[in-house]
C-alpha cells in the first residue's frame, strides 16, 4: 500500500468511529490541559450573615430648666446654627452620618437676669443620654447678671 491508501483508510476508520460514536453513550470527558493556576475550588462556601447597612444617627442636644436664654448656639462639624432668645426647655434634633468618622459637636447657651436656678444641657445620641452638665442661672427676673456655658463632645459615625 502506498502512503495515500494508507492515509484514506485511516481517515475512513476515524470516520466510521465517530459515526457509531453518535449511537452510543457519550464518552468521558476528556482531562484539562495542565496549567500553572491551581484549579478553581469546586466548594461553596456557606453563606455568610448579612451585614446591615449602617444607619445614619440621631443626636438631639437638650437645654433645660426655667426662663429664658438670650441665645443658642449649636456646632455640628463646623457647622454653626444660633437662634435668639428661647423660652426653656430647647431641642433640637441633629442627623450624624454612619460614615465611621468622629463628629464634632457644640452646645453653647448666653443667659441674662431671668433665668431660674440652673440650666442643664445635655445630649442623646440614638436614645441613650450622653454628656450632661449644668450652668448656674441668673438668678431673679430683673437682675443684671449674665453669662455663658457650653458642652460638647464626640459622636461616632
Amino acid at each position: 500500500m502506498d502512503l495515500r491508501t494508507t492515509a484514506r483508510a485511516a481517515a475512513a476508520a476515524a470516520l466510521l468511529a465517530a459515526l457509531t460514536a453518535c449511537g452510543s453513550d457519550p464518552a468521558p470527558a476528556a482531562a484539562p490541559p495542565a496549567t500553572s493556576a491551581p484549579a478553581p475550588s469546586t466548594s461553596v462556601a456557606p453563606p455568610s450573615s448579612s451585614v446591615p447597612d449602617r444607619e445614619p444617627h440621631t443626636l438631639v442636644l437638650n437645654a433645660t430648666g426655667e426662663g429664658k436664654l438670650t441665645q443658642i448656639k449649636y456646632t455640628l462639624d463646623g457647622e454653626t446654627k444660633q437662634t435668639g432668645a428661647v423660652t426653656l426647655p430647647w431641642r433640637q434634633s441633629l442627623t450624624v452620618p454612619a460614615d465611621g468618622k468622629p463628629h464634632q459637636w457644640t452646645l453653647e447657651i448666653s443667659y441674662a437676669g431671668g433665668t431660674k436656678g440652673t440650666v442643664d444641657m445635655f445630649s442623646i445620641v440614638d436614645g441613650k443620654e450622653g454628656i450632661h452638665t449644668g450652668a448656674a442661672g441668673a438668678g431673679s427676673p430683673g437682675s443684671h447678671i449674665s453669662g455663658s456655658a457650653s458642652v460638647g463632645g464626640t459622636v461616632q459615625g
